[in-house]
């Protein structure tokens, strides 16, 4: 049977701790940080601040051990409630054979909230101690004035119960352009673009569906890693979703050729043997050198000929909004198509 622990519903007196995995926050963006922690504070949660949160040194003064050291600190504390990193960071996968995940699994389960390089650490904790996290926007990108519905919908999915249920559908437009939180401390979002998710291998007008549990990130980092020893996706199906995956990626950096393959080398370690369904966001990254071999060509030739469901262009990742995706969830993706565009689609999804 499933075996996903779900953290506590978090409400007025949750503990809340704020800490870097990789790297701390510059000086110039602690504005910003100070208006999203008091957000916090404002909705009644008690806020902790990790020891490196606010130091900026260059990587190597500042080294993985310590940020290891800190994240156990706060994984192990069960008064804590969740971690929210202000952001990704660059290199938190090298924390990942520092932790001590037979500790973590004997400790209270905690969500951890955010995208990007979070996803890194959030998918281990799934995949190895099989505790629901969060795939969601980051911390710095909640503004207290923030009325972006996906944004507030973070606050929604901490606060339910284990088995409560809820839905989600596509956005109407995205943001192209990251805010300057430093010019603009209280920046907000602009979604100015037209969103238009599309079905990669469906063509003809038609209803999809792909259901099982919610596993993914960032393909920049948990890409390498679905088949190491720290998400080991075969592993995890077979122990905590026996119904199947559905799979989710999206890309921060990697040119069109590399998405290929990536995407190539997921398909050749067998991944996509264990999945009902592929759902990729939105790339920032979308012209490589060859201007001929686009975002759109790198996904036809690695999943184009994928049997299950392949939904593109959805709203994950850095191209925000973002979907709130709970790593370890059942959720069922029901899709309109018409020529190859989702017309209409619904995300339910299940804390169970």
């Amino acid at each position: 049977m499933p075996n996903i622990l779900y953290p506590a519903p978090l409400k007025v007196g949750s503990k809340i701790a704020i800490c870097s995995l990789s790297s701390g926050l510059k000086e110039k963006y602690h504005a910003r940080l100070d208006i999203v922690i008091n957000g916090l504070k404002h909705r009644g949660y008690d806020v902790v601040e990790g020891e490196f949160l606010r130091q900026s040194k260059p990587h190597g003064q500042l080294n993985a051990k310590a940020h290891a050291q800190q994240l156990m600190g706060f994984l192990l504390d069960d008064e804590i409630d969740a971690i929210m990193p202000p952001f990704g960071g660059e290199l938190a996968m090298e924390i990942l054979p520092l932790l001590d995940f037979n500790a973590i699994k004997e400790a209270k389960p905690k969500w951890l909230v955010g995208f990007s390089d979070v996803s890194t650490i959030a998918c281990a904790l799934t995949a190895k101690c099989q505790w629901a996290t969060l795939h969601s926007a980051n911390l710095m990108q909640l503004h207290p004035d923030e009325k972006s519905p996906y944004c507030l919908q973070i606050f929604e999915t901490l606060s339910y119960e284990a088995g409560s249920k809820f839905e989600q559908a596509p956005s109407s437009h995205y943001q192209k352009n990251s805010p300057d939180y430093v010019q603009n401390p209280n920046a907000l979002f602009e979604h100015t673009e037209v969103t238009q998710w599309q079905c990669l291998n469906y063509f003809d007008a038609r209803t999809i569906e792909m259901s099982g549990r919610l596993f993914g990130g960032c393909l920049d980092t948990v890409g390498l890693l679905l088949d190491s020893p720290f998400l080991a996706l075969h592993e995890f199906k077979k122990h905590s979703a026996p119904e199947g995956l559905i799979l989710y990626l999206e890309n921060s950096e990697l040119t069109p050729t590399t998405v290929a393959r990536f995407l190539l080398s997921l398909k050749l370690a067998g991944i996509f043997d264990d999945i009902n369904g592929i759902i990729i966001g939105r790339s920032v990254i979308t012209q490589g050198q060859d201007a001929s071999f686009d975002y759109r060509h790198a996904l036809d030739v690695a999943l184009g000929g994928c049997l299950f469901p392949v939904i593109i262009d959805a709203d994950i990742g850095h191209a925000p909004p973002n979907l709130n995706l709970v790593n370890g969830a059942t959720c069922t993706i029901t899709a309109d198509i018409n020529e190859g565009k989702v017309v209409k689609a619904s995300l339910n999804t299940e804390l169970c």
